[in-house]
């Protein structure tokens, strides 16, 4: 195609050297009536084949049919050659190695389980736990409430009191102190000099006044000093009530001989 070509291009250029040799100069005139026609030489342009492997198969569909024709007697004898009985240790190991892979599933199923399980009794012991530290939490304020209650009612304005005094006694029998003591707790009193004329002319004397719980109490009063330390200690109960004054009268007359003191009690 290419050689058409070019001796067509020869063929076109031998007349067209001619025509130039033999045209008249540039400085000769042109008659008007002359006419000039000009020629436009290209090259042919070569188009590519559409798929041309295609073509090719076309053309050379008998090689390719006996050249696959020859690679399926090729693959068919080596599958034939090649065929061998298989060892019944080989399935063995096969089924062996499924049962093992099947085991460690089961296993860590059974892992994964049991680590659920630890997990939600975990939980279930911190929901008890926590239960228990509200109870806790609860009964600390119910504690707290009545702690107040308690503060405020005994460290508030106290009202309850004891006053004991004493009488019957003149002359130079009188004791030097008296002992009253209520739960381990021991308070000595010494008479003073005015007490000891108040008795001698008849009277009494207040030897204590304190502040007291409102309850039942039980005082062990002993006299003490001189023929009195002999005298064993007399026990004395009283109810003091909330709010009030309680008087105790300690009648001193016949202390020697009687086994217990003469008491009165009444209230303010």
């Amino acid at each position: 195609m290419r050689a058409t070509v070019l001796f067509i291009l020869l063929l076109v250029s031998g007349p067209v050297a001619r025509a130039a040799e033999s045209a008249t100069p540039a400085s000769t005139s042109v008659p008007a009536d002359s006419v000039i026609e000009t020629l436009k030489v290209q090259r042919e342009e070569i188009k590519a084949p559409k798929h041309e492997s295609l073509r090719f198969l076309k053309d050379h569909r008998v090689f390719v049919r006996s050249q696959l024709d020859r690679l399926r007697t090729q693959v068919t004898r080596e599958h034939t050659n090649g065929v061998q009985i298989l060892d019944a240790r080989y399935l063995k190991l096969k089924e062996m190695s499924a049962a093992i892979a099947a085991a460690q599933d089961t296993i860590g199923g059974e892992q994964a389980r049991a680590a659920q399980q630890s997990l939600l009794s975990s939980v279930t012991e911190l929901g008890k736990l926590e239960a228990s530290l509200d109870l806790m939490d609860s009964l600390l304020v119910d504690e707290r409430a009545r702690l107040l209650w308690l503060e405020k009612d005994f460290v508030g304005h106290q009202e309850t009191a004891l006053v004991i005094v004493i009488r019957g006694l003149t002359g130079q029998g009188l004791p030097t102190g008296i002992a009253i003591a209520e739960e381990n707790e021991v308070t000595h009193v010494t008479l003073s000099d005015a007490d000891r004329a108040s008795l001698a002319r008849g009277g009494i004397a207040q030897i204590f006044h304190e502040f007291v719980e409102p309850r039942t109490h039980a005082l062990q009063v002993k006299l003490e000093g001189g023929a009195w330390d002999t005298r064993p200690a007399s026990v004395v109960t009283l109810d003091a009530p909330r709010d009030r004054l309680t008087f105790l009268e300690l009648d001193l007359s016949n202390a020697l001989t009687l086994s217990s003191l003469n008491t009165r009690v009444w209230y303010r």
